[in-house]
């Protein structure tokens, strides 16, 4: 068993003993014999005589003092026979506390145990150096066990990313792999972590980034959800597992003062959980609408593999395009729109302003105003709202405006009465030039797609458009979504491409 200055003070002090037991094989820490010293208690193993604290382990009697300890211990057994509890305390294994979870800096006892046949170290026993053993539960031992648990499951997750072809993401984990294998050297080693970047981030910038994801992502801080998709869980997976080696090492070096012996390593460590994190919100920014227009797109299919016609799939609620005679009649003579927020189809954006739809039956207030102006007013509905307002759902590409009903609009400054431009706009797919090209497809194309999701469907007669501008996304109104319960990670397949 292993003695530490945390036992020996917390027993001592009940009843001052002038003499302790311990079992053969005991291992007292440094900082146990000083404090013995300090008391002028006399150590004892069970069987054998008073011991030579200068010495690290008593098993044997050859370890006893020859300066005449021995025969004063004879003489103290025979006239009193045994020793009474006041005087004397008998050291015992108590568990956790006496295998050293206490810290770890003030608990190393070098040991050369003879303990098993053929002098071999016990099997409840490790080296924690050459020449130093402790127990198995030492909090060194765990946290070393922790870190090769950690790099475990980082080979493990990426077998996950090989498989969703995640080619980027695979790199940057090789890195953190190669930065804990030398935060296990160094600690073994007892030599300083040094790290300039990880990801080609300093440690402020991670945790920098790590804070402020809607200025370096476009994300906002947001609970984890399943809706974020596999690739997202399995990093915050891996945020976790090292916030827990982290929490391990805190324990190893730190003392119960709160001196931290090894501050590199636990800085470093800390810096991890910061990178999951950001490469969690680099991956949702690739799949959500706030950060397509930046990212690359991906999906997975049912079985993980990457799906090379997939699309991601963008939900359009009911808006209006204004013309500018239009937009200045309903907001005031040289209005300009204002930002709200920018779409994933670059230039195009959502305003601040808004404005009423009146039909024959009925009305919808707060219709978001998308920029910038066009040539002619439209407006885009489902055939819900058709219903709602009281007119003929008609499905229209955009800019064909022959044979669509119209109805008024009006705005903080005045009306418009609309003759045409309301439609159901069609399903449609934008596509970047580069990517119809991939694809052997063209602008007015029409393909089928089907959509995975918890409800999948298939759409048909699905509208090909094709420039420079934009961005890979199939458009639904808010009826088709709803109607296949598409969610943020939901994907269409092209099929046939």
């Amino acid at each position: 068993m292993i003695v530490t200055e945390y036992e020996l003070r917390a027993n001592w002090h009940k009843n001052k003993e002038k003499l302790i037991i311990l079992p053969p094989g005991s291992v007292i820490t440094p900082s146990a014999r000083d404090f013995i010293r300090s008391k002028g208690i006399d150590v004892q193993i069970e069987g054998n005589g008073l011991q030579d604290l200068h010495k690290t382990t008593f098993s044997t009697a050859a370890q006893s003092l020859s300066r005449g300890h021995q025969s004063k211990t004879e003489a103290f057994q025979t006239r009193q026979g045994t020793l009474t509890q006041a005087q004397t305390t008998k050291v015992t294994n108590t568990g956790a506390k006496a295998s050293g979870t206490t810290n770890s800096t003030a608990t190393i006892a070098p040991t050369t145990t003879a303990a098993t046949p053929g002098g071999g170290k016990p099997e409840h026993m490790t080296h924690l150096r050459p020449g130093v053993l402790v127990t198995k539960t030492h909090p060194v031992i765990a946290y070393r066990g922790q870190l090769d648990l950690f790099q475990c499951e980082l080979a493990e997750v990426q077998c996950v990313f090989h498989q969703a072809g995640e080619a980027k993401l695979i790199e940057h984990l090789d890195e953190i792999s190669a930065l804990c294998r030398q935060l296990m050297v160094s600690e073994v080693k007892q030599e300083p972590f040094q790290w300039t970047s990880l990801l080609g981030f300093t440690s402020d910038e991670l945790r920098e980034r790590s804070h402020h994801p809607k200025k370096y992502y476009g994300i906002d801080h947001s609970p984890l959800s399943y809706t974020h998709g596999p690739i997202v869980a399995k990093l915050h997976q891996l945020r976790a597992k090292s916030r827990e080696v982290e929490l391990y090492a805190n324990r190893a070096f730190t003392d119960d003062n709160g001196t931290c012996s090894r501050t590199d390593l636990i800085q470093a460590l800390n810096r991890l959980s910061s990178t999951f994190y950001i490469l969690a919100c680099e991956v949702r920014s690739r799949t959500t609408k706030e950060g397509q227009q930046e990212g690359q797109n991906y999906c997975l299919n049912k079985d993980q593999t990457q799906c090379q016609n997939c699309v991601p799939v963008g939900t359009s609620n009911r808006h209006i395009h204004l013309s500018q005679p239009d937009l200045e009649a309903l907001f005031g003579q040289h209005y300009a729109l204002t930002v709200q927020k920018d779409l994933s189809q670059p230039g195009q954006f959502a305003a601040v302003e808004t404005v009423t739809l009146i039909g024959p039956k009925g009305r919808l207030e707060k219709v978001r105003v998308l920029g910038p102006v066009r040539k002619s007013t439209q407006v885009e509905i489902s055939v819900t709202d058709c219903f709602k307002l009281g007119v003929k759902p008609v499905i229209r590409d955009s800019g064909q405006h022959e044979g669509t009903p119209g109805l008024r609009i009006e705005g903080p400054a005045g009306r418009v009465e609309l003759t045409s431009g309301v439609m159901v706009a069609s399903r449609h797919i934008h596509l970047h030039t580069q990517d119809a090209q991939e694809w052997s497809l063209k602008d007015g194309d029409r393909v089928c797609v089907k959509v995975e999701s918890p409800r999948p469907i298939t759409y048909e007669d699905v509208l090909i458009r094709v420039s420079d501008q934009y961005h890979k996304e199939l458009h639904l109104d808010l009826d088709e979504a709803n109607a296949a319960l598409i969610e943020s990670t939901s994907q269409g397949i092209l099929m046939g491409v």
